[in-house]
């Protein structure tokens, strides 16, 4: 099987494209299993946020493979993936393992360092093997990426700095109006994003500079939950043209799908600025050409970082010495992949044959209780077994790979890859990228 990742992000997709490719949470349910119907398509996981919607694929083939997402993004989401040619991408086989590595740690995050993303690559992992989606490949690519993410981000200082997409938005904010927090602030949404900006809110803010903080949230309950956490006033959804006139500064990031606040909701409302973080967009771009409105979304916070130029260069400088050495590892286990796995399941198969026979035969001849010597059975071939097992799958040079995975096979007399040799499967450089 191969690696194939495929999808749009914020550097190379502005985002009236990303709004285009993005799924929600449901979406995500529903796109997984469809997804394994598809030709090609043998595991898969899908990475979704404010900045990308990537999908990532163990497939038997890459051209029927990419031509499969093609058609999973056209059925789904009714876009021509080749239409947005300059904004998509579509990576293989260790190009597209590095990137996902280079993700998890934050270093092709909109703002460097950015630390939901972890949480995010956990949740596509899990959503994947809720679905049964991730078998070996997925599985073994987004663990490591976590792994490596986490190395990155404990030993870089990447990760020393208070850095999110709602956290930009809150300084981005403050590089508008350096009075911000003394401000008319509302914030319309009630989801993570929401809550990570209401909190950098609550940190900076006095007693007094609170109270004049809006929340506004459709759900009487998680309104209720916002309030009772920070403090903060709280608005139902028919209150918003109060909220929305007396505001200073809007923050959006509702989560929905689609437009929620149009010009008609912004009509003699008074100058203020809009900042919209949600992907797609919750607030229209028509909007901006009302007289005294300034309306932000998601890539306007790009330039927003909480490290020097020479910070960031010292951080991605030893995250590419990281990076180099543990993708080594994982690269080795990707390209024994095709020889060792085969080998250890058909011999396992083997042996668990022959075992299941004789403790069948054992049983009316022994008396003893059948699941006694299924157990006892069972453990011996495992102990038997793990030496060669363990051995195999540590060797580093691909022709002594071979040749162990060849002499296993002729001494229990399994069937041998088809080959035999080193030369059947050559070794690809990996190519690690400047970030």
């Amino acid at each position: 099987m191969h690696i194939l990742v495929a999808g749009v992000r914020h550097k190379t997709a502005p985002i009236e494209v990303r709004e285009k490719f993005a799924l929600t949470e449901e979406e995500v349910e529903r796109a997984i299993p469809f997804l394994l119907t598809l030709p090609g398509i043998v595991e898969c996981a899908i990475l979704t946020t404010c900045n990308r919607t990537e999908i990532y694929a163990a497939v038997t083939r890459t051209d029927q493979g990419l031509q499969s997402l093609k058609t999973f993004f056209s059925q789904s989401k009714g876009v021509d993936y080749d239409a947005y040619r300059s904004s998509v991408f579509t990576l293989l086989h260790e190009d597209a393992a590095m990137h996902l590595f280079r993700v998890t740690s934050g270093l092709d995050s909109l703002i460097l360092g950015e630390g939901q993303i972890v949480a995010q690559v956990k949740e596509a992992l899990s959503t994947a093997q809720r679905h049964k989606s991730s078998g070996v490949v997925i599985d073994r690519l987004f663990k490591s990426a976590l792994n490596i993410g986490k190395k990155i981000r404990t030993e870089t200082g990447i990760a020393s700095r208070d850095v999110s997409v709602s956290h930009a938005a809150y300084e981005f904010a403050k590089s508008l109006d350096p009075q911000l927090l003394d401000r008319n602030l509302a914030m319309v949404g009630g989801g993570k994003m929401a809550e990570i900006l209401l909190s950098t809110l609550r940190r900076a803010m006095t007693p007094e500079q609170q109270e004049r903080v809006s929340v506004v949230n459709r759900s009487a309950n998680r309104l209720r939950t916002l309030t009772d956490k920070f403090g903060f006033q709280g608005h139902l959804w028919d209150e918003m043209p109060s909220v929305i006139r007396k505001a200073d500064v809007l923050f959006v990031a509702t989560g929905a799908p689609h437009l929620v606040l149009d010009q008609e909701d912004f009509m003699d409302a008074g100058p203020k600025v809009i900042i919209d973080i949600s992907v797609p967009r919750n607030v229209d771009p028509a909007v901006k050409e009302l007289s005294g409105i300034r309306l932000f979304n998601t890539d306007d916070l790009a330039h927003v970082s909480g490290f020097s130029p020479e910070a960031q260069q010292s951080i991605k400088e030893q995250a590419e010495a990281i990076l180099h050495t543990e993708f080594s590892e994982f690269y080795q286990w990707l390209i024994r992949l095709p020889v060792v796995v085969p080998t250890i399941t058909r011999l396992r198969s083997k042996v668990e044959t022959i075992r299941k026979a004789e403790a069948a035969c054992a049983c009316p001849v022994t008396g003893t209780s059948c699941s006694v010597i299924d157990d006892l059975s069972r453990n011996l071939v495992n102990k038997i077994l793990h030496d060669p097992t363990v051995r195999l799958k540590a060797t580093q040079n691909m022709e002594e790979i071979y040749q162990q995975a060849a002499t296993l096979s002729h001494l229990f007399n399994v069937e041998e890859l088809a080959g035999g040799t080193a030369t059947t499967m050559p070794p690809i450089q990996p190519t690690v990228r400047k970030a």
